[in-house]
């Protein structure tokens, strides 16, 4: 689909520019939340796109503002290009979660590693659904040899 803008050229360029500080916003906030290896001016960069396309979409007669409809899509550019990085499906990553929350309950109720099983039975899955769960999410977490000597984070 393709949209007429709204804006003259020289007024596009600045109402982008007046608008870049709410993407280093955006992006240095979403950074925080990202594993090492993401770096913020990627996150800049496709928050920037995203912007651009809000300016190119934008309709005032909509009733919305600009700067609202400019932090959705640099947010989405955002999510969308850290979606892609992430070897791990959604749900992948939900069970990795879950699993970690549920270790650390059950290891502070046990006073031990909790077992598989036990992990199991905690998730509500059965011992043979977890087990391929668990087997699918190591081969995509492999972290480069140059991740090595930086902590882990997910």
């Amino acid at each position: 689909m393709s949209y007429v803008s709204s804006f003259e050229a020289s007024d596009r360029e600045q109402i982008i520019l007046a608008h870049l500080p709410q993407v280093n916003l955006i992006a240095t906030r979403m950074h925080r939340r990202c594993p090492l290896q993401v770096e913020i001016d990627d996150l800049i960069s496709v928050g920037t796109l995203g912007l651009i396309q809000a300016v190119d979409r934008f309709r005032p007669e909509r009733g919305c503002l600009l700067k609202t409809l400019a932090e959705h899509r640099i947010r989405g550019a955002i999510l969308d290009y850290l979606r892609k990085l992430d070897p791990l499906s959604r749900s992948a990553r939900r069970f990795v979660k879950e699993r970690d929350r549920a270790a650390l309950r059950l290891q502070s109720e046990l006073g031990r590693m909790p077992e598989r099983a036990e992990l199991a039975h905690a998730l509500g899955l059965s011992i043979e659904r977890y087990r391929k769960l668990e087997w699918a999410v190591p081969a995509a977490q492999a972290v480069s040899l140059d991740d090595m000597d930086r902590p882990f984070c997910a």
